[in-house]
């Protein structure tokens, strides 16, 4: 089995269309046919179920993406590394983050990375729906996102920290002379939506919820992908939004009030890829581990 033959077989799992496919690649679509049909011999069975209108994954299709996609995503990150290496360059890693509430983290984890463990990072802003979603998909190598973990090929480390809830509220509203809100006060209001992701279910039911503890149902509003789509619509008057505190340090605004809000608080972890175990991502985690222990001096 060879590496052309994995990427040629996610690459039509993705996009389900050879054509699609062999331009992502720069081959030709037959070569990409030829690539699958060898793989296809080398299973044991078909991958893919093609017609003249479709192409969809077989079952043992699906189970074969399962088990080689962040197996792929590892080996050719791990070529990089190596080849970094072999040319004397220091290693760069790619971290996602949600934007609000861990920048004080960044500038200490640069510099115990690059003393400690020779790494260079490139931050990567990620949205409510990508958080996990990047990481699987190896389009940053590890990320500090906000628990619940919602990804079956994700694992959570570190957690650097945990923080108390918050309702954002526009400074006129009914709630905003309040200093702590009942949660059973949201069947009346409206929450912001986020569009469909099978991934988000658990996180979206603890940050985006659509009942009260109680039962009651909470009202849906307009549709946000970021914090600052979120903190738009507060300000506009067209929803109030959970948030967590250190929150409020980031983006403090005076047309709107933040207001903690009686729910369990929530933490902030290092995830990786569940195969990734290379140095590069160890060291990651050995730093994050260093950070939330106080271990480096804070700014």
């Amino acid at each position: 089995m060879e590496l052309r033959q994995i990427d040629c077989f996610l690459a039509v799992a993705t996009d389900l269309h050879f054509g699609k496919a062999a331009k992502r690649l720069s081959l030709a679509q037959s070569s990409v046919s030829e690539a699958i049909n060898s793989l296809e011999k080398e299973v044991g069975g078909q991958l893919f179920v093609r017609t003249s209108r479709r192409v969809q994954l077989t079952l043992l299709g699906e189970k074969f993406r399962l088990g080689v996609e962040s197996a792929a995503l590892v080996l050719r990150a791990t070529l990089d590394d190596c080849r970094k290496t072999a040319h004397g360059q220091p290693s760069r890693l790619r971290i996602g983050f949600l934007g609000g509430g861990l920048y004080e983290y960044t500038l200490p984890f640069v510099r115990h990375l690059r003393s400690k463990f020779h790494i260079d990072v490139d931050w990567v802003e990620l949205s409510l729906l990508d958080q996990f979603e990047a990481v699987a998909l190896g389009k940053v190598d590890a990320a500090f996102c906000r628990l619940p973990l919602s990804h079956d090929g994700l694992v959570q480390c570190t957690v650097l920290f945990e923080e108390k809830k918050k309702l954002v509220v526009p400074a006129d509203h009914r709630l905003s002379d309040r200093d702590l809100i009942d949660p059973e006060e949201l069947a009346l209001e409206t929450l912001p939506t986020l569009p469909d992701n099978h991934q988000l279910g658990a996180w979206a039911a603890i940050h985006f919820p659509d009942h009260t503890p109680s039962g009651r149902p909470i009202a849906r509003g307009p549709v946000v992908t970021t914090i600052r789509e979120c903190l738009a619509v507060v300000e506009s008057g067209e929803a109030v939004v959970i948030v967590g505190e250190r929150l409020e340090h980031y983006y403090s605004n005076p047309a709107i009030r933040y207001i903690e809000i009686g729910v369990p608080p929530v933490g902030t972890a290092f995830v990786r890829r569940r195969a990734d175990r290379r140095r590069a991502i160890q060291n990651l985690e050995e730093c994050s581990r260093d950070v939330a222990a106080g271990l480096v001096a804070m700014p």
